[in-house]
Formats: C-alpha cells, sequence, structure tokens
C-alpha cells in the first residue's frame, strides 16, 4: 500500500499526520516507510542538509525506513528552492528513488510540499508528481473559516486531474469551540463531497508516540 499526504495548504499538519499514520501502521505490525520527494527548508547540521520532516519521524521511531530525493534549502515551494540553489529537479529520480523505496515496506506514505498546486519543478506542479507516481492522495484539511473552500478546490481540481483520492483527514480540531464554522465542517462538508472521511485528529498538545498512536489507530486506509 502507498498513499500520498497532501495537503489544502502550508502549515495544515502534513508532517503530524504523515507521523501518526506511519507510528499506527508500524505498531500494528506493518513495516512502515515515509518518503519526501521534495524538502525545501531542509537544514544544515556540519554541513551537511537534513530533512526536517523526516528528522520528525526519525524521532519517534528509529525503525520507520525515511527517504528524501531533494533536500533544498529555503522555505519556499522546491521549484523555487531549487532554482535559487542552482538544482535541477529530475521527475524520473524521484520516481526510481520511489518504487525502490516501496519495495522495502509493507505501507509507504510520501509526503508531499505545500498543496495540491504548489510548484515541484519549474514545469510541474505537485499533482504532476502524484500522478507520475500513481498512487491515492490523502487530503489533510482543517475545519475552520475558508477551509471549506480550500478542501472542495483540492478535492475538484484532484477528480479533474484523474487522482485517485483515499479520503480526508480532518486536523487540528479543537477540544472545545463556539466557532460556528469549526463546528459545522464535517456536515457542511459533506453536503459538497462523497469523499470519505478517514478520521478527525484532535489538536495535541502532548505529540509523544504513544499519543499519536492512540490518535490514529482506528484509521483504516
Amino acid at each position: 500500500m502507498n498513499f500520498f499526504i497532501t495537503g489544502i495548504d502550508t502549515d495544515i499538519g502534513k508532517t503530524f499526520v504523515t507521523k501518526g499514520l506511519a507510528l499506527a501502521y508500524e505498531s500494528k505490525g506493518f513495516k512502515t516507510g515515509v518518503f519526501k520527494p521534495l524538502q525545501s527548508g531542509a537544514l544544515k547540521n556540519n554541513d551537511l542538509l537534513i530533512a526536517p520532516d523526516l528528522q520528525a519521524v526519525k524521532e519517534l521511531s528509529s525503525t520507520i525506513n525515511t527517504k528524501c530525493s531533494y533536500l533544498l534549502e529555503g522555505e519556499v515551494s522546491p521549484a523555487l528552492a531549487a532554482r535559487l540553489s542552482g538544482i535541477k529537479i529530475e521527475i524520473n529520480k524521484i520516481i526510481s528513488d520511489f518504487k525502490e523505496f516501496s519495495t522495502i515496506n509493507d505501507i509507504t506514505f510520501v509526503e508531499g510540499a505545500g498543496g495540491i498546486l504548489a510548484p515541484a519543478t519549474d514545469n510541474l506542479l505537485c499533482a504532476d508528481l502524484i500522478k507520475a507516481l500513481d498512487i491515492p492522495i490523502i487530503i489533510v484539511t482543517i475545519p475552520f473559516l475558508g477551509r471549506l473552500n480550500h478542501t472542495l478546490l483540492t478535492i475538484n481540481y484532484a477528480k479533474q486531474a484523474g487522482i485517485n483520492i483515499k479520503g480526508i483527514i480532518i486536523n487540528k480540531i479543537p477540544d472545545s469551540t463556539n466557532d460556528l464554522a469549526c463546528l459545522n465542517f464535517i456536515k457542511e462538508l459533506n453536503l459538497y463531497t462523497d469523499i470519505k472521511i478517514l478520521g478527525c485528529i484532535k489538536n495535541i498538545k502532548n505529540q509523544n508516540k504513544e499519543s499519536l498512536i492512540y490518535e490514529f489507530k482506528d484509521i483504516l486506509l
């Protein structure tokens, strides 16, 4: 099984959801991997670049396999980060890396960069990368004002592009709120799309291994 984790925007919690799913499925006995095709915002450690999104996974489990095709500096889109660094991103390298990496795992989660229309290269969007990998997407959203629009735009574009949507994970649900948009988000979402909601994840403050496994353990893929 292979799934591409995409979000409706930045700072939605793709890395958090990827960590949670990877830990939960590892706890069920699956050999699990996390693949990051393009990591912009890479950090330097002793003159070596590291992928912070993959580092976040490794900090919670040393036995989850991880791999990144391109490490790029700069908190910008992968396309711009590569251009500024003088690096040419080769889609065939990403596909080759993914195929090789996924063979060692029972389940592989591929974490995207930004939303589905974030620029991946100078002539390709993340949606093009998803189509090239030919795997279903899981859309990560949050239940706040304006996000219904973002979610439906992502769903509709994916459908038009012929991308298989596995389902939606609603992240950052507050313990209590009087926000009408938040309280009615699931009902409103179900009015406008038939895409399955895979899970609703609370806004976890203590993000340790045990709390993540507990929160994600009932999500069936």
